[in-house]
Parts: structure tokens; C-alpha cells; sequence
């Protein structure tokens, strides 16, 4: 079918649906369209033990911010799903839902958007479809013998997914520490491969690190003040919400009976082969939590904030002074170990070439000025380091919303019949 709309916002998610409530606010007609429906992408790509990876009190929605008796918790990802789905009810946002969009190509001053529901002519178009859209697999997958399982995190909901045996897990951003530790808690034999990557520590000095983040500015950083564009898409540091918040240390893993490899650097036959970085990526991990820690400490000294000293158990994670390092394994033959399934937490990557004619920068990442696009009607939100450190997180993305949308009601010539007002 073919229809025709003012403004269409394309993603269900926090983004397209924070962008809603404000143009709901602002009485603007528009249309959302989601290929599965609100909290898709976290019901899919989120495993059964998920939790937020933020406190609670980040959940910053429009109209519905965080105000449970739970502000330090972490919400599972069930709970957030009925929070997103719920606060969605108390707005009515105009979704079609089961709608991909397939190509979005410029038309006179408006847009002709492809679907797999027709065709949609746009006067305005929001892209909320968040950074990273695509599961990043190497080349070396195509290599593994036929009989091992494999299949990339996004579709890693528990550990009975795996076939019978060991289990390793590439790569050891957030995602693939948290799938190594649903696996070491279900008993199963563990390999990871480790990647450079930071970690923070969950607690210090008696508050979460992400408040120490806020109070720091850090989630406030803009883009130009990175030393390389490159470093919006550096993954995250280990962080987890299970268990209320706990840090997650790789040292801890190989404490707990994991085998600590190097990174993935050929596959020959049913041998695997592992470059010898694992201590300098263990020690990068360490560096990284050390510099986070001084950094708060010099926060509290410069701003005279009253915090306690570091408890020991805040420091659990600091390695001792002439602590064994794990052994550096250079290859391991896939029967001898017993591994039956490898899991591929190797990351996503973005690809907007489905928007013709979409201005870019050296990185191919879509041009904005606080979610505007060069291309006239053209909008975005959700996208990581957008307009700062904070708009790809749930914390930031009703501020990114609201300016979106007060763009937008610029744009189109009817005038509003509610002004477009500040979350609370």
C-alpha cells in the first residue's frame, strides 16, 4: 500500500519513540514504523539474564523518568521492555508495526521511503535505528569445522543454545564478558578470547561509576573534544548490571576456571591459533580501571566532595603486586579441548547506505548538527556521540529528542497547537 505522511519516524525504540512523545506534545501528526514493534530490538538482541548496564536513575524517558524505589538497581531486560512498552501505552505513539524500511531516497522536498509495506511519501524523515545495525563477523568463522556450532552474540539468548561441550566466546567487549559469565555459571568449560578493551570498576569510593561519570561531565563529552573521530566507536569497557552491579574482571574469570586466550588469529583445520597479546590486553584492562580511579579521586579532592576511601571489596579487582599471570596459549586443538560451540562477541558495525544521497564524514557516519542532517528533512536520533557522550544511552536520548523535535515543528509550516516542553 502507499500512503502519505508529514513526519515519519523510522525505529520503535527509545529514540523514534522519545522523538513521538515530544511531537505528540506538540500536537504534530506523524507516523512511527518498526520492523517488530516497541522493545523489539531489546526483547531480540538481548540475552535472557540481560541487565541494564546503567542504574536505574538514567532511565530518562519524556515524560516517564525513572522515579521507582529502585534508583541504584538495574532493571532485567523483561522489566525494561514492559517499562518502554508501558510508558508507550500512556501516549499512544501512531506505530505500524511490522514495517521494514528498505531504502529512503529523496523526492522533490520531501522523501519516498520503500517498505516492506509500500510505499511511504515523507515530507520529514527521523532515523532512530540506533548506531549499530549489523553483527560483525571475521573471516576466520567460514574457516571452523562444519561440526562446531557458532552464531554471533546478537542471538545469544542462554546457555542451552550451545551445543554439548566447551564453549568459546570471541571477543571481550561488555557483551562477550557477560555471555563468558552466563556460561561459567551454568558449569560449562569456558575459552575466551580477549580483546583490548577497557574495564571499569562498578563501585568506587561508595558511588556506581556512571554517577561518578555525570558529576565528572563525562557523559556531557562532545565529539570534538575526542583526539581521533574514530574513538565514538571504541566498544565499551566490561561493565555489567547483574547482581545489582558487580565489576567484571578478567583475571576473575581465570580465577573461576575460564582458560584466558589471546586474540583469534588463525584457524587451520580443527586447530586454532592465538596471537601473544593476553597479557598486554589484560594489563591495557587494569591501566584502564586504574586511570578511572584516580581520575574520581581527583574530582573529589578538586570539587571537596565528601566520599569514604575505597572498601576492599571495591578494589577486588585491583591484581596484586607480582600476582602469576594466566599462561599464554599460542594454539589449541578444538577436540582436546572439548569445544563444541564458539561464540562470536566480536561486535556491530553500521551501515546507512539504504539513505541515498546521506551526507557522511571520513568515518561514512551520517552528518548531523544536534540530530539535523545537511539534507534538508532528513533527522536522527539515538545515534551514538550524536551530540555527546551521552546520546546513544538512555540517559541522554530525550534531550537529543526534544531538540529534534523542536527542529521539526520549525520545519512544517502548520503551527503547533502545544508548544514542545522539557521532560521533567
Amino acid at each position: 500500500m502507499s500512503r502519505e505522511v508529514d513526519i515519519l519516524v523510522v525505529g520503535a525504540g527509545q529514540g523514534g519513540l522519545s522523538v513521538s512523545w515530544y511531537l505528540r506534545q506538540a500536537g504534530r501528526e506523524h507516523l512511527v514504523v518498526d520492523r517488530g514493534g516497541i522493545g523489539h530490538a531489546w526483547d531480540a538482541q538481548r540475552w535472557d539474564s540481560f541487565c541494564l548496564v546503567t542504574p536505574n536513575w538514567t532511565i530518562n524517558l519524556p515524560g516517564r523518568p525513572y522515579a521507582g524505589d529502585d534508583p541504584d538497581g538495574f532493571m532485567s531486560r523483561d522489566a525494561f521492555v514492559e517499562y518502554l512498552r508501558d510508558w508507550a501505552r500512556s501516549f499512544a505513539p501512531p506505530l505500524a508495526e511490522g514495517v521494514e524500511v528498505a531504502r529512503i531516497r529523496r523526492a522533490g522536498e520531501g522523501f519516498d521511503v520503500a517498505t516492506s509495506d509500500g510505499r511511504i511519501r515523507a515530507r520529514s524523515v527521523v532515523v532512530a535505528t540506533a548506531t549499530y545495525q549489523h553483527p560483525r563477523v571475521p573471516a576466520l568463522a567460514a574457516l571452523l569445522p562444519a561440526d562446531i556450532a557458532q552464531f554471533h552474540a546478537e542471538s545469544y539468548k542462554s546457555p542451552a543454545q550451545a551445543a554439548p561441550g566447551g564453549v568459546l566466546v570471541v571477543g571481550t567487549g561488555q557483551t562477550g564478558c557477560q555471555v563468558a559469565e552466563d556460561f561459567l555459571r551454568a558449569g560449562r568449560r569456558v575459552y575466551l578470547s580477549v580483546s583490548r578493551t577497557g574495564r571499569l570498576p562498578r563501585r568506587h569510593r561508595g558511588r556506581d561509576c556512571i554517577a561518578w561519570q555525570k558529576d565528572m561531565g563525562l557523559l556531557d563529552r562532545t565529539p570534538d573534544m575526542l583526539d581521533r573521530p574514530e574513538r565514538r566507536f571504541v566498544g565499551d569497557p566490561h561493565l555489567t548490571g547483574r547482581d545489582r552491579g558487580a565489576t567484571i574482571c578478567l583475571r576473575d574469570f581465570d580465577r573461576r576456571g575460564a582458560t584466558l586466550l589471546g586474540r583469534l588469529a588463525g584457524v587451520r583445520g580443527r586447530r586454532l591459533e592465538f596471537a601473544d597479546d593476553l597479557h598486554a590486553s589484560l594489563a591495557f584492562a587494569d591501566a584502564f580501571a586504574a586511570d578511572f580511579r584516580r581520575a574520581v579521586d581527583a574530582h573529589i579532592a578538586a570539587a571537596g566532595v565528601a566520599a569514604p576511601a575505597p572498601t576492599s571489596a571495591e578494589l577486588a579487582d585491583v591484581p596484586a603486586e607480582g600476582a602469576a599471570q594466566p599462561p599464554v596459549i599460542d594454539a589449541i586443538d578444538l577436540d582436546a579441548a572439548g569445544i563444541g560451540t564458539v561464540v562470536w562477541a566480536t561486535g556491530f558495525t553500521y551501515d546507512f547506505g539504504w539513505i541515498d544521497e546521506l551526507p557522511v564524514d571520513a568515518q561514512s557516519y551520517p552528518l548531523t548538527e544536534a540530530g539535523q542532517s545537511p539534507l534538508p528533512g532528513l533527522y536522527f536520533c539515538g545515534l551514538n556521540w550524536m551530540t555527546r557522550r551521552k546520546s546513544g544511552i538512555l540517559y541522554g536520548v530525550a534531550e537529543d529528542a526534544r531538540e529534534v523535535a523542536r527542529r521539526l515543528c520549525l520545519r512544517h509550516a502548520a503551527p503547533p497547537s502545544r508548544s514542545v516542553t522539557e521532560t521533567k
